[in-house]
């Protein structure tokens, strides 16, 4: 016949002091002990960013990888300014690394190995747009106008508003993106 115990009374003192001990008795590498931290360092962990975009009205393309898992590739940014310029000047304008990501989000939802068509990027400061605003996240680098073949202005946009951060609009046949406050028209 089995005789039930009392359960012991465990104050949080004590229960602090127990883990703190097995914690101590530990390897190096908790994680492999832990799956549930493993997994948090794995998220932790930065990855490598690319996009894959073609510019719609020169067909250049950009297919580069802009951040190496810890920084922003410098050279990258530079040739993304350069793909982004404004076509009518010439000019090119820093590009936000941030709108990088934003497309890049867009891209890995919509489909990593197709690519987004770009179809205005940088704004020269020189140049009014007929409808656009004055003060437009284009003339700060920090805007995109994108579509897609595949899934067009609607789907695309739909894969943007998921995301849930920065400007977006839809049009006839392009969506906007920008790294403004979070805000659609």
């Amino acid at each position: 016949m089995q005789t039930l115990t009392q359960p012991t009374a465990f104050s949080r003192r004590s229960f602090l002091f127990g883990a703190s001990a097995a914690l101590s008795g530990l390897s190096a590498a908790p994680a492999s002990a832990f799956p549930f931290l493993r997994k948090a360092q794995q998220t932790d962990a930065a990855e490598t960013r690319s996009l894959l975009m073609i510019n719609q009205q020169t067909e250049e393309v950009f297919h580069e990888v802009y951040f190496d898992g810890r920084v922003y590739i410098a050279d990258s940014l530079a040739r993304f300014a350069l793909f982004a310029r404004d076509l009518r000047t010439g000019e090119l304008g820093e590009m936000d690394p941030h709108l990088l990501d934003l497309a890049f989000e867009v891209q890995q939802r919509a489909g990593a190995d197709e690519p987004l068509i770009l179809t205005h990027g940088f704004r020269s400061s020189s140049r009014s747009v007929r409808g656009g605003a004055a003060n437009s996240h284009h003339l700060y680098g920090q805007a995109l106008d994108i579509t897609h073949h595949r899934l067009g202005p609607r789907g695309l946009h739909e894969i943007a508003a998921s995301i849930g951060r920065g400007g977006l609009s839809r049009y006839s046949s392009f969506i906007h993106i920008d790294t403004g406050a979070t805000r659609t028209w």
